[in-house]
């Protein structure tokens, strides 16, 4: 059976590269995918392809009928079926050729793309993983698409209603599960119909989770409009009256039916491929660990409505999935139980006393938006505590924030951090009121006076020196040097420059915590870093309205990914930062965790803090921006017992005002806190990586070199060959026949 199939996927290539109908194809699939990606991509400065995938569903709902529309309605209009049909060749091998074939040439025309990640890989280190779980979810989407285009070319005679036909079914199965299209169904039939939609299912693999429910789910389309396209091409062969049509209508019923039941029964299938860096998706050592030594009962209830929105059902599986794992891994001493306080009152109530309100959202109605509420939230319950997350509107943190909340209802004993805050403006929002809320859900955070002279408790563990000081006399520096020399840890947020927005300036500032920190032989520069290639852009206005532009100043500060601190952590924006001084430190105690690029330098003194300025050239290269110090990686065995410092040339980046745009600063410092505080266990949750790598060209040109190489070279190329090709087949075709061996 195989070789007649091949045969005939064999010919349909052949058709579509011996005629300019299948270079134009990939001309205009390459055009529109290439220009629209770098539109996107270069503003987010991401190296990955979630802005190919997000508009490739689009793309492809005309060029898959493209590609189709010709494979069975050509010939059936040109009677050639009925000949094919006539040699050796059965109508499941001629449907199955003609669908390979055509899907063989959508999955080259994917394959060219390859160019754009190759681009990429000299400005990132790509995550190979996820791009090629995003590369098998476009093959799966291509493959659901070309069957449904094959059975509109088997509908009718006519190529351009056969394109028509595959567009409106594509389209349709696209739009499924969006509000207007489910408005007034009952909920139960509304869910089915939302299980339906590509879209859901094409978002989960481009994460880099191959799920086996996603997969089932465009293998099962794909297998429902190959049947129907083989009852196309039997119905013209049979008589309508004639009993073999009507079991073949029976039939080809039945297996509709089948498939379409396997496709439900998929979403309940198990089983995933997660390919993300440090497997993002997947429960980390640390969780099973967590939960596998639980003492006693831990409950996780979740609150939801049956009845939600499309973007709230993606969040609903998520969250299923994740409990499902933790339910595993707890070994029977997790219980999770699913509620709906639409349907219960004793939920509902239970609900409102835990504090989860219900969420309010929209529905588009056939003539009015109506309001609709519904429940979406977490309780964890241990002994008589609980911890909740009313409404759940992210997952990419859940796990994290579950473990914390089970950990801190099991844990009797809390370590206390000390948080010295030094602002100068905080009604600006430079207060970090973020930073202690996210502390204290793991530590028993305490506000400690920087101008004070007596010493610090002594159930302090690790002090947070959050801003620059204030001017300290000696006896106020003695107590934070006296705290390290117990063994304290110490993470030191501060830098050497005192920025003046309204001014545009910038000028040192004395830092009483360089005198602390002259035992670890560091220091914070009075200086300011810019970077001319890794930076981030900011808002101007213009004559031509408000554009974004580069800001050195403002720098996407790149991981070592040397320690637990910052291993899954790519990179860091961090604004006006000062660079770390480590010439003094004993050698094999110092790890840098952020650097900047090559193409980096410093201004010391005073700096114009302008985004529209000139930026010297002339001493460039890599500069540390934060780094941690270990005192007993030396090996000392004399001295006093110094403790770990984590110091950074910054304290902007985690203020309220930043906080909220660069979350990875966050994620950072609670990494450092922990393991100041020797308590490594969340950093590997929390520091989950599920950013792509930041995009950081040497310069411009190499730049501008894979925009053009891909936007123009490769259409360029693909007619160049096609010239090339059709020239020499012509000359072919052209040729005389002759008598064999020469003979006249």
């Amino acid at each position: 059976m195989m070789k007649p199939v091949w045969t005939l996927a064999r010919r349909e290539l052949r058709f579509l590269f011996d005629h300019p109908t299948g270079y134009i194809l990939l001309v205009v699939f390459l055009g529109f995918n290439n220009f629209l990606f770098f539109r996107t991509a270069y503003l987010q400065n991401l190296a990955t392809l979630r802005p190919m995938l997000g508009l490739l569903p689009w793309i492809l709902l005309f060029f898959a009928p493209a590609v189709t529309m010709r494979t069975l309605s050509e010939d059936a209009r040109s009677g050639t079926l009925e000949v094919v049909l006539a040699q050796p060749i059965t109508e499941v091998e001629l449907v199955l050729g003609k669908y390979l074939g055509a899907l063989l040439f959508g999955c080259m025309a994917l394959l060219l793309t390859v160019t754009i990640p190759l681009g990429l890989s000299l400005g990132a280190d790509l995550q190979v993983g996820v791009m090629l779980a995003q590369y098998v979810g476009a093959v799966l989407l291509a493959a659901a698409f070309t069957g449904v285009g094959l059975w509109a070319s088997s509908v009718t005679p006519n190529q351009i209603t056969a394109f028509i036909v595959g567009v409106a079914v594509m389209f349709l199965l696209i739009l499924a599960g969006a509000g207007p299209m489910i408005t007034g169904l009952p909920p139960r039939l509304a869910q089915l119909v939302a299980s339906l939609a590509v879209l859901p299912h094409f978002e989960n693999i481009a994460r880099g989770v191959i799920d086996l429910r996603d997969a089932v789910y465009f293998l099962s389309v794909a297998g429902l409009f190959l049947t129907l396209a083989y009852y196309g091409v039997m119905r013209r062969k049979l008589s309508p009256v004639r009993a073999t049509r009507r079991r073949l209508q029976l039939g080809t019923v039945l297996i509709a039916a089948l498939v379409s039941v396997v496709n439900l029964l998929g979403g309940h299938i198990g089983g995933r491929l997660d390919l993300t860096p440090g497997k993002a998706y997947t429960l980390s050592p640390a969780t099973k660990e967590i939960l596998g030594d639980l003492e006693d009962l831990v409950t996780v209830k979740l609150f939801v409505t049956q009845e939600l929105p499309e973007d709230f059902g993606i969040i609903k599986r998520d969250i299923g999935d994740l409990l499902a794992d933790f339910r595993s891994a707890g070994d029977g001493n997790l219980r999770v139980l699913e509620l709906d306080p639409a349907e219960d009152e004793e939920a509902m109530a239970e609900a409102r006393a835990l504090g989860i309100p219900p969420v309010q959202f929209s529905s588009v109605g056939e003539a009015q938006l109506q309001l609709r509420q519904g429940y979406l939230g977490i309780a964890v319950q241990y002994a008589d505590a609980a911890e909740t997350i009313p409404v759940v509107t992210r997952t990419d943190d859940l796990e994290y924030r579950l473990i914390s909340f089970i950990r801190t209802l099991t844990r009797p004993v809390r370590t206390v951090v000390g948080l010295v805050e030094s602002r100068a403006d905080p009604g600006q929002g430079n207060t970090y009121g973020a930073v202690r809320q996210q502390l204290e859900r793991t530590y028993d955070v305490r506000t400690v006076p920087a101008a004070d002279s007596l010493p610090i408790a002594a159930e302090i563990e690790v002090l947070v020196l959050a801003g620059p000081p204030p001017v300290l006399d000696s006896a106020q520096l003695e107590r934070f040097a006296a705290f390290l020399s117990r063994g304290g840890g110490a993470l030191v947020l501060a830098s050497g420059m005192r920025v003046q927005p309204q001014g545009l300036q910038a000028a040192a500032q004395p830092l009483a915590w360089n005198a602390v920190l002259e035992p670890y032989g560091v220091s914070v520069r009075p200086d300011m870093v810019y970077d001319l290639a890794s930076n981030e852009a900011v808002s101007v206005p213009t004559s031509f309205g408000r554009m974004p532009i580069s800001y050195p100043f403002w720098i996407r500060a790149l991981s070592t990914q040397a320690i637990s601190v910052n291993a899954d952590l790519e990179a860091m924006v961090l604004p006006w930062t000062s660079s770390i001084d480590t010439a003094g430190a004993a050698p094999g105690t110092v790890v840098p965790l952020f650097v900047t690029s090559r193409a980096a330098g410093v201004e010391e003194g005073r700096a114009l803090i302008a985004p529209q300025r000139d930026f010297p050239q002339d001493d460039l290269s890599e500069r540390v921006l934060a780094a941690l110090v270990n005192p007993q990686a030396a090996g000392r065995e004399e001295g006093p017992s110094l403790g770990r410092v984590v110091l950074v040339g910054n304290s902007e980046f985690v203020t309220d005002r930043y906080v909220q745009t660069t979350p990875t600063g966050m994620l950072f410092v609670l990494n450092a806190v922990d393991w100041l505080a020797q308590d490594d266990a969340l950093i590997q949750i929390r520091s989950k990586n599920r950013r792509p790598p930041a995009l950081v060209f040497e310069g411009e040109t190499p730049r501008r070199v894979v925009k053009y190489l891909n936007m123009v070279g490769m259409p360029l190329l693909i007619i160049a060959f096609a010239v090339a090709w059709l020239w020499r087949r012509r000359r072919w075709t052209r040729q005389h026949y002759g008598p064999i061996g020469g003979v006249a």
